[in-house]
């Protein structure tokens, strides 16, 4: 079995697909046996055993606790036995491995401990902090590296009664340990700086220990580390003061060294503590003010101090909009100083940063749009001024305005050769101006000082004009002028710029045609009171010409440039109609480009946007025709990713085929039917991604072949056995919900209740082995919608079948939260709990008349509960597609937007929920005078005066 196990370890590494499918089937299939993580930190013990095979197994023992340590569905394929010795043998065998296998080591006990600690791991850090107490540093950065992020989520959850339970339990096991090792390393550090290598390690020490110390007072300033704060804030200062040397500096002149990576991140520490802990850490600010002055007036251009540059920049700016420090801010020669020292020599771009623009044009968007620009010179520079206006806005802005103004007038005494003094003026009016922003609406607020529509229509629009590949640096500044301040810009200059940009996205420069089709995109998604700024009368003339310059740039660019796609999506979105000459051609460009990125999935931004600009496409078809045409096009392609597993695509793929069949009447084409058997695979419900693609799916083939599906036995069973699956887990419950209500909805009587006591017996047992408030209002709905089509007596025959009085027991425990947030499924419990009110037996006369009150002020909870709106923002949600697995990458479920929802109206003759309530009681009340009556007076005084209200506005003054 070992030796089975090693073969395949090595297999996962192997450069043929086929051949690392079949190791990673392998192992998923025998990673439920007994003593299965043993086995693989066994193997990553042995010296003797392939280096590459110990790595192999290092990865799969982390990705097999990453899926397994926590589980869906309550129930474990790690036995407590395997939990408990992985525990207690995890840390030291981490100590001990190689450093390549300890950092994926590290990565599963940090894993096991977001699980367990600090309840079912309590001796976790007293276990790994004893190892400080040694002088192997390997064993010591070992343990930091595996506690940096178990402490980093610190900085990011909200606050709770749990969490600080938590981080006071850390402080009393790991602040005191790290305190010592943080002094001793320091000892250690100042004893053999004559060593490089030793030097080396000793400050990746320093590092870790510095990101911990930065975490652990995130939340609140820890008492052990304000008990010690002179140990800590002194050996910062001994660290910032440590001498830089080529001997300690990263391989790539491009990347920062642990050095400086160290003096960094304690800018970063000090920064925190001058924005939070006024009181406790005033005394050191001007020692760190004068240590990080230093810093940034000595380090020289290079791309390796970029970062120490940007946080030293940002502990001033903590410091400066801080009343407390103020004063260190307050006089004409230290803000002249500033200016001239610090943010002058930062906002003009290097010559690295040309090249960059150039060479690299992804990553410069990256940097200068993206927001990833924390760690640059330029956005610390910018981060400054800001900072500094907070308190001195008029004399910043003399300073700046007189500085800006020299800078254009030497631009404009030498366009050529003076360009970069007009892109560092450009850059610094955006800093200066903006006082607030938005991702969505891009600056909200302005300075009053500055006249942003006269500056560019005096300055910036000219930069727009004439050959779109003339000075290409200051094209993509004047673009991004415009994308900064496009709510400040009035709609008639927004107007006219459209066809520019539009002619921009065939720029030769990457940047220029990106920054255009950003651009254009965040124009089209701009709102003001809530409806569009740009409607699709304004999109009409630039359709022709946007649609052929944004599919030549994705046909020649060499990268699948994610902007591109993006903007596509948008403006498909937002043209509507526009585009519906265009939807074959359209439909051809993306089919085509789909063909291409399938053969190496990447970029999964990329990925996602295209495929939303499919569904758009189909949205946006004007008739059956041309759903037929797309379908036409778009099998062929999807055939191989679905037959080849190209697991990135297939969420995708069957949300497109879900569109396509809910966009056609019924019969669906038999194309359709044949790809059934593949769909209710047991391996494609193997992967969570796949779950809400496939019941979308499977409902819209459910809904519109319902009689076809009723008549197949096999299918019909095939697709209950698909509903167990999914209900038995949290996270896929709603889907198994989902599947069901097609069901119920399509099945006649007789077809469904041949399995009707075993559906109900799945859910009974799901709700008493793991019952959430998902579940239970998902239950409710479907007990709603089993009594609204097949009524109440047949539910309740049904449900007590399986154990008398169960019907009772369960309806109880529904009717607790009444708060549905799906309006059709609010209507479905409107018309079943109604149904229970009016025309049940059992529940008017019967064995449960008693709870008639109950069912009744349920009924008005659900009818006066407010409605949730489905978001309409078409926009793409965040992505977070990317995981590391064997491969690198991992499919995630990413739902297209432009798709819609597939909801399914159960009841479509019931429009008002209200009105339904109330012609129901008044029709039961004619068959039963004066029965009502009585029970509605049963009821409390709020359900009595809003049963009242319903009958009223029915026209109904008082029933029989």
């Amino acid at each position: 079995q070992m030796e089975a196990l090693h073969h395949f370890l090595a297999q996962t590494l192997a450069a043929a697909p086929e051949a690392r499918k079949e190791a990673e089937a392998y192992l998923k299939s025998v990673e439920a046996t007994q003593g299965f993580s043993k086995m693989l930190m066994f193997t990553m013990d042995q010296a003797t055993v392939d280096p590459s095979v110990r790595l192999a197994a290092a990865i799969a023992f982390k990705n097999f606790i990453k899926r397994n340590w926590e589980s869906d569905t309550g129930a474990s394929i790690i036995s407590d036995h395997d939990r408990l010795e992985v525990k207690s043998t995890v840390i030291d065998l981490m100590l001990r491995v190689p450093e390549n296998l300890q950092k994926q080591l590290s990565d599963a006990i940090s894993i096991i401990g977001k699980h367990d600690f600090p309840s079912k791991w309590m001796d976790l850090f007293p276990k790994m902090s004893t190892t400080f107490l040694s002088s192997d540093f390997h064993a010591i950065n070992g343990v930091l590296r595996t506690a940096n992020p178990l402490f980093k989520r610190y900085r990011f959850e909200d606050k709770s009664e749990e969490l600080w339970s938590e981080i006071k339990i850390v402080l009393e096991q790991f602040a005191e340990p790290l305190t010592t090792l943080f002094t001793n390393t320091l000892a250690f550090l100042n004893a053999h700086k004559d060593q490089v290598a030793v030097v080396k390690v000793l400050l990746d020490s320093l590092l870790l220990m510095s990101k911990i110390f930065f975490s652990l007072n995130h939340q609140d300033l820890a008492a052990e580390f304000e008990d010690r704060m002179a140990l800590w804030m002194n050996g910062f200062h001994e660290l910032l003061a440590y001498p830089f040397s080529a001997a300690l500096d990263n391989p790539d002149p491009e990347k920062p060294g642990v050095l400086q990576e160290l003096k960094a991140q304690i800018c970063e520490n000090v920064a925190l503590f001058a924005q939070k802990y006024d009181e406790d850490f005033g005394t050191y600010l001007p020692t760190f003010f004068q240590d990080i002055w230093t810093l940034l007036t000595t380090v020289t251009h290079e791309p390796k101090f970029d970062q120490l540059v940007s946080t030293g920049m940002g502990f001033l700016s903590s410091a400066a909009q801080r009343d407390h420090y103020k004063h260190l801010f307050s006089t004409a020669e230290v803000l002249n100083n500033v200016c001239e020292k610090i943010v002058a020599p930062n906002v003009f771009l290097r010559p690295s940063d040309t090249e960059m623009f150039e060479s690299d044009p992804e990553e410069y968007i990256r940097r200068d749009i993206e927001g990833s620009d924390v760690d640059t010179r330029r956005r610390g520079a910018c981060d400054l001024v800001r900072a500094l206006c907070v308190f001195s806005e008029q004399q910043i802005m003399q300073l700046f305005g007189a500085y800006i103004q020299t800078l254009l007038q030497q631009y404009a005494a030498n366009p050529v050769a003076n360009w970069l003094h007009k892109d560092a003026a450009l850059f610094l009016v955006i800093s200066l101006a903006i006082r607030g922003a938005t991702r969505e609406q891009g600056a909200t607020r302005v300075s009053g000082l500055i006249n942003i529509v006269d500056f560019f229509t005096q300055n910036v629009a000219i930069d727009m004009q004439g050959n779109i590949n003339h000075q290409p640096q200051l094209r993509a500044n004047a673009i991004k002028y415009v994308m900064n301040f496009r709510s400040q810009l009035p709609k008639d200059i927004l107007n006219a710029l459209m066809p520019l940009l539009a002619s921009h996205i065939a720029a030769e420069s990457t940047v220029v045609s990106t920054y255009a089709a950003a651009c254009i995109e965040k124009l089209l998604a701009l709102k003001v009171g809530g409806a569009q700024v740009f409607t699709e009368a304004d999109l009409t003339p630039v359709v022709p010409v946007l649609l052929q310059n944004l599919f030549a740039s994705l046909a020649s660019s060499p990268e699948d440039n994610e902007y591109t796609m993006r903007c596509i999506m948008r403006f498909l979105a937002s043209a509507k109609t526009g585009v519906q000459p265009f939807a074959g051609t359209i439909a051809t460009h993306l089919n085509t480009k789909l063909v291409a990125v399938a053969k190496n999935p990447s970029r999964p931004l990329f990925n996602h946007f295209l495929f939303e600009s499919l569904s758009c496409t189909i949205k946006n078809c004007a008739d059956a025709s041309t759903v037929s045409q797309i379908e036409a096009l778009l099998f062929p392609t999807f055939e191989p990713i679905l037959q080849n597993d190209i697991i990135e695509f297939q969420p995708y793929v069957f949300q497109i085929l879900a569109q396509l069949i809910e966009s056609r009447p019924p019969p669906i084409p038999e194309p359709y039917m044949q790809l059934f058997p593949f769909l209710v695979l047991p391996a494609l419900w193997q992967s969570s991604a796949n779950s809400q693609p496939l019941v979308r799916l499977l409902r819209a083939i459910i809904v519109k072949q319902g009689d076809a599906l009723a008549a197949d036995a096999k299918r019909l069973e095939t697709l209950l056995g698909i509903f167990q699956k999914l209900i038995a887990g949290k996270t896929t419950d709603s889907d198994g919900f989902a599947l069901l209500q097609a069901l119920v909805h399509v099945l006649t009587l007789p077809h469904l209740q041949a399995y009707l006591s075993a559906i109900i017996n799945v859910l009974c047992t799901r709700m008493q082995r793991l019952k959430t408030p998902k579940f239970v209002k998902g239950l409710l709905v479907f007990i709603s919608l089993l009594i609204g089509k097949h009524g109440g007596s047949t539910t309740i025959k049904a449900v007590d079948g399986i154990q008398k009085n169960l019907f009772g027991m369960i309806l109880n425990r529904l009717l607790e939260d009444t708060k549905i947030p799906n309006a059709n499924d609010k209507k479905t419990c409107i018309v079943g709990l109604t149904a229970l009110l009016t025309t049940t037996p059992e529940t008017l006369t019967g064995e449960y008349a008693v709870i008639w009150p109950k069912i009744a002020s349920a009924l008005v909870g659900v009818c006066e509960d407010v409605d949730v709106k489905a978001s309409t923002e078409e926009e793409a949600p965040s992505m977070g597609l990317l995981g590391e697995e064997m491969g690198g990458y991992r499919a995630s479920f990413a739902r297209l937007v432009q798709s819609g929802s597939y909801e399914i109206d159960l009841f479509p003759a019931v429009v008002d929920g209200r009105a339904h309530v109330a012609m129901a009681l008044a029709h039961a009340a004619q068959q039963r005078p004066g029965f009502f009556a009585p029970l509605i007076a049963k009821t409390d005084a709020t359900t009595q005066g809003l049963l009242h209200q319903y009958l009223l506005r029915a026209g109904i003054p008082a029933l029989p």
